[in-house]
């Protein structure tokens, strides 16, 4: 692992805040040329307003996936407040991240007139490709591990007895497979039908969270047999069927500015 990249004097550049960072600004740069690319009448969110949007949402994303986190290992965080805000030790939880991030497009979308659909299914493919640049992050950071292995593919991670599962590069290939898939997919009809795009984005993540999470070893909170964050996969798989159903049987919608 590679958990510190730097360390001068009281300076510490710590990987996965290093990572962090490129996934932001990755994903910001690609949907910022990617608005520029589109014909005018396809794109929601215009050059200028994407970064805005972006840093927005980067803001509410991280408030959001701390906040899980600690409320998740609460009785260790009560008696170590000065951690709550340490998120370069790790612990963001990405369903946390996701609902911050979306509350905040919402309300950006709403004063900036935007249709909130329209925007998601141009800017959804660049979630999982940032998604996949931070899970690298993870992986180098040493957090989000899997299931101890005797495979040849197994990892070993400081403080740990043996080999483990590398639950989290799994997850960034399958992420990279899912962004490169609704990227061609923005390229075809898929697009004439609001909401469609965004629908598929919610049913292949919850896919890929949810067999992941069997694979995983650091997860303490189970109810039947399953995480949290497993159940939460399933609802979002749930929602994005009926979003998808829906959003196929509306009428094929024509291109617009906002």
């Amino acid at each position: 692992m590679l958990r510190i990249l730097l360390q001068f004097g009281p300076l510490t550049i710590y990987s996965y805040g290093v990572m962090m960072v490129a996934a932001f600004l990755v994903a910001t740069w690609c949907m910022e040329q990617d608005a520029k690319r589109l014909p005018p009448l396809r794109v929601a969110v215009k050059p200028p307003q994407v970064v805005d949007w972006a840093c927005l949402a980067m803001l509410g994303g991280v408030l959001g996936a701390r906040a899980l986190f600690v409320a998740q290992y609460w009785a260790f965080y009560r008696d170590h407040p000065q951690e709550i805000v340490a998120i370069w030790h790790g612990g963001l939880i990405w369903y946390g991240g996701f609902v911050g991030g979306l509350l905040v497009a919402i309300i950006y979308f709403r004063i900036a007139r935007i249709s909130f659909f329209r925007a998601m299914d141009q800017c959804i493919p660049y979630i999982p490709l940032a998604h996949a640049i931070g899970r690298v992050g993870c992986f180098l950071n040493g957090c989000c591990y899997g299931k101890p292995t005797a495979a040849w593919y197994g990892v070993r991670f400081p403080g740990k007895p043996g080999p483990l599962i590398p639950t989290q590069l799994i997850e960034a290939a399958l992420l990279f497979g899912l962004f490169f898939l609704l990227r061609r997919l923005q390229r075809t009809a898929v697009m004439d039908r609001l909401g469609r795009l965004f629908s598929l984005y919610l049913m292949g993540y919850g896919i890929i969270r949810f067999g992941v999470e069997f694979l995983r070893g650091d997860q303490r909170h189970h109810w039947l047999g399953l995480s949290v964050a497993q159940f939460i996969s399933a609802g979002l798989i749930a929602v994005g069927l009926i979003m998808l159903l829906v959003a196929s049987a509306r009428p094929a919608a024509k291109p617009s500015g906002s």
